[in-house]
């Protein structure tokens, strides 16, 4: 019979002590991608997720902005978003028609206000990404996410902190609004920053179409043929000469343009119908 002898013993409790080492080294390096950079605001009612499946459903929220360009036109940052002094919202979506996101100020005179909105997909809500992920460095001289891209696509300089397979679990930038000025010149990230709505997909895989408008203190984005999983939006003023305030955000669904125009089709042929038959 074999005899394990003291030194055997302790060569033995040598390796499990390695064995347990690297388990926890790789624990670490798994884990190590989803630091929480970010975390949520809470939605009314208190809550940090909220779930919306269909019509008659609606979910609001209140900010108030201390920086007025957390989102764009910090001077600081070369024009960039600032993740920490914007607020970040996670929900999940059903399959739906459409749904309209929109960001109101108080008082148009002191906010002009931005947002942004990305796909997680069906694997859950946003991880909060990783601090300074791949030792990425703006222009201005700060990281991630103290300094990010929201306007860029995920794969873009300022995104790795939170794309997908980097360091969190974003999928696609679907698209931005910014009702202040757009940035002109060189900027922190070597992003675009428009006055406006933005589609800024890739593909048509969590939503089929992105519109919105954007004016003197409100920004929004109308999201056609909605897949259902989790959506991040972040919120942030876009004019640095505003003295920033009180906001509302909405997410309502609804039916789409080409639904209400069906819709619409489908009355005027009743209507037609109900001519001839008399």
């Amino acid at each position: 019979m074999h005899r394990v002898t003291g030194c055997g013993r302790r060569a033995r409790a040598a390796a499990a002590v390695v064995c347990l080492g690297l388990l926890v080294g790789s624990v670490s390096a798994r884990t190590a991608s989803a630091a929480n950079a970010i975390g949520f605001a809470a939605w009314d009612g208190g809550a940090i997720e909220v779930h919306l499946d269909s019509m008659g459903d609606a979910a609001r929220a209140s900010g108030q902005a201390g920086l007025a360009s957390s989102m764009a036109g910090n001077p600081s940052l070369l024009g960039s978003a600032w993740a920490h002094t914007g607020k970040w919202w996670s929900l999940q979506l059903g399959a739906l028609d459409g749904v309209r996101i929109r960001v109101e100020a108080a008082s148009p005179a002191d906010f002009s206000p931005g947002l942004a909105i990305w796909a997680i997909g069906n694997a859950g809500p946003f991880d909060g990404g990783t601090t300074s992920f791949g030792a990425e460095i703006a222009a201005s001289g700060f990281g991630t996410p103290h300094t990010f891209n929201a306007t860029g696509a995920l794969g873009d300089a300022g995104t790795l902190w939170m794309q997908q397979g980097q360091g969190g679990n974003a999928k696609e930038l679907l698209g931005y609004a910014v009702s202040g000025p757009s940035v002109v010149g060189a900027t922190g990230w070597d992003e675009s920053i428009e006055h406006g709505a933005h589609d800024r997909r890739l593909t048509d895989d969590y939503v089929a179409s992105v519109s919105g408008n954007a004016g003197a203190g409100f920004a929004e984005l109308q999201l056609g043929g909605v897949q259902s999983g989790w959506y991040l939006i972040y919120v942030g003023g876009t004019d640095h000469a505003r003295a920033g305030g009180l906001y509302d955000l909405h997410v309502v669904p609804e039916a789409s343009t080409a639904a209400l125009l069906a819709l619409g089709l489908g009355v005027v042929a009743r209507a037609r119908r109900s001519t001839r038959s008399y």
